[in-house]
C-alpha cells in the first residue's frame, strides 16, 4: 500500500482520491456503524463497524433539489411520462451516442423487454452467464426461453469469448447473447460483439451494474444490438426505489421496446405487440435520477480509487476483480480469495462489513431444475468459491476506506 495515498484519520484526502463535482463529505474521518459487543470478560464495548452499503448517506443539497422536485411534480399532477422522464431520457441519450432510451420500471423489465424486442419466445435459446446473480435467467426463462451457459474468465468472472464460441458452435439456434458487465467491469466486449456479428446473432448488453464504463472511447451500452440498465438505489446510478432503462441505436427495436413497455400497444388500447407488459419509470424517480446523473463520472472515480486502494494493500495470491482504466467504475470490490471463509471471518472482527455475490449459480437454482442444463462450468465454479465483497461507495469517509484497508492488511 501506498502510504502517501491514503492519510491517517483526520487529515484531509488527497486530490488524487476526490475530485468535483462530488455529493460527499468524504474528510470526515469517523461515520462507522457502532456496535456493542458482549466479551465475558470485560463486558461490553464498542466496535466500528464500516457498512457494505449505506444508502442513507444524502447530502443535504441533493435532498432539497429533490424535495423541491417532487414538490413541483405533486403540484403538476403529472406522475408518469411527464417532463422528467423525457428529460432524462434524452439525458442518457446523450451519454449513449444518441441512442434511443426508453425508462421502464427495474432493469429486470428492461432485460425482459430488450430479449422480447429481438423477438426471443417460447422455445428460444439465450447464451448467458450463470454467475451474475439470475436476472437474465428469470427474464429467458419468463418468456418461454432456455438459457444456455456459458463460462466465465477465471481472471475477471466475465463471460469467456472462447466459452460462447463453443456454446454458439454446439447451438447453432441461439436466438441472442446476454453479456453481464458484472461487478462493473467491461470484459472483453469488442470480441464478444464481433463474434456475435460474425454469427448474426442480436447481442444484449447487461448494463446494470456497469453505468458510465468506457472501452475505448465508447460507453458500456454502446457496443451491442440494445443495451440494458437498472436503477436501482445500490447501483452507480441509483434512483430512491426502482427503475431502469432499455437502449438501443435500431429505430426498429426502440419501437418495438416503447410498445412492449406498454402492453404492446400500437396506440391507446390497441394491442399490437404479444408479450407486453406495463413497465414505466415514474416522474419522481426521473427527477431524483436527473440530480444524481452529473455526480456519476466523478463518483466512478471515487468507487475505483476504493477498490484499487483494496488491491493495494493485499498480499499472497489475493486480488480484487478491477481494471485501473474507465472500463471499471467499481459497482462492487469483489476480493477473490482462497480462504474466503477464514478471510471473511476475520474481517467481520474487525469490523469490516462482507457479501457474496452472488452466492448461488444459475444452474443450482431450485426452481430452475430442468430448465437450464446442467452445464459444466469450471470457472464458473472457481470464482463463485473465493468471492468476497467489500464495503465501496462514494459516500465512504476517509476513516472507513482506512479502516478496510487496515483490516486487509491484517489478512494472514
Amino acid at each position: 500500500m501506498n502510504s502517501g495515498l491514503w492519510p491517517k484519520v483526520g487529515t484531509t484526502i488527497p486530490q488524487s482520491f476526490t475530485t468535483q463535482p462530488t455529493l460527499w463529505n468524504t474528510n470526515s474521518s469517523i461515520s462507522l456503524c457502532p456496535l456493542i459487543q458482549p466479551q465475558p470478560d470485560i463486558g461490553f464495548f464498542f466496535v466500528y463497524r464500516v457498512p457494505l452499503n449505506d444508502l442513507s448517506r444524502v447530502p443535504s443539497i441533493v435532498k432539497d433539489h429533490i424535495l423541491e422536485d417532487v414538490s413541483t411534480i405533486i403540484t403538476s399532477g403529472h406522475f408518469l411520462k411527464g417532463p422528467f422522464t423525457s428529460a432524462l431520457e434524452e439525458n442518457l441519450s446523450r451519454r449513449h451516442a444518441g441512442a434511443s432510451v426508453t425508462c421502464v420500471g427495474n432493469g429486470t423489465d428492461a432485460l425482459y423487454l430488450a430479449l422480447a424486442s429481438i423477438g426471443v419466445g417460447p422455445g428460444a435459446q439465450v447464451a448467458t452467464v450463470a454467475n451474475a446473480g439470475g436476472y437474465t435467467s428469470g427474464a429467458t426463462l419468463r418468456l418461454g426461453a432456455r438459457p444456455v451457459m456459458v463460462d466465465v474468465d477465471m481472471t475477471t468472472a466475465q463471460m469467456s469469448v472462447s466459452s460462447l464460441e463453443m456454446a454458439l458452435h454446439m447451438h447453432p439456434d441461439i436466438k441472442a447473447v446476454v453479456v453481464t458487465h458484472l461487478y462493473g467491469l467491461v470484459g472483453e466486449i469488442e470480441p464478444i460483439s464481433d463474434l456475435c456479428s460474425l454469427r448474426g446473432v442480436p447481442l444484449v448488453e447487461d448494463c446494470a451494474q456497469s453505468f458510465g464504463a468506457v472501452v475505448n472511447g465508447r460507453p458500456a451500452g454502446t457496443f451491442g444490438d440494445i443495451a440494458t440498465f437498472s436503477f436501482y438505489p445500490t447501483k452507480n446510478l441509483g434512483a430512491f426505489g426502482d427503475a431502469g432503462a432499455v437502449i438501443t441505436s435500431d429505430v426498429s427495436l426502440a419501437s418495438r421496446a416503447a410498445s412492449l413497455a406498454q402492453y404492446g400497444w400500437s396506440h391507446r388500447y390497441s394491442v399490437d405487440l404479444r408479450n407486453g407488459t406495463n413497465s414505466r419509470i415514474d416522474e419522481i424517480q426521473a427527477a431524483i435520477l436527473l440530480r444524481l446523473v452529473p455526480f456519476l463520472d466523478n463518483e466512478n472515480r471515487t468507487r475505483r480509487n476504493i477498490v484499487l486502494a483494496y488491491h493495494e494493500a493485499l498480499r499472497g495470491e489475493r486480488r480484487m476483480i478491477h481494471s485501473p482504466d474507465s472500463s471499471f467504475v467499481g459497482h462492487l470490490a469483489v476480493l477473490l480469495t482462497d480462504s474466503r471463509d477464514t478471510d471473511r471471518s476475520t474481517l467481520e472482527s474487525s469490523g469490516v462489513a462482507t457479501g457474496i455475490h452472488y452466492p448461488v449459480i444459475d444452474t443450482d437454482q431450485k426452481a430452475w431444475e430442468g430448465y437450464i442444463d446442467s452445464t459444466d462450468l469450471p470457472a464458473t465454479r472457481h470464482v463463485q468459491d473465493r468471492i468476497l465483497t467489500l464495503p465501496c461507495f462514494p459516500g465512504m469517509t476517509n476513516g472507513e476506506i482506512e479502516h478496510v484497508v487496515n483490516a486487509l492488511h491484517g489478512l494472514v
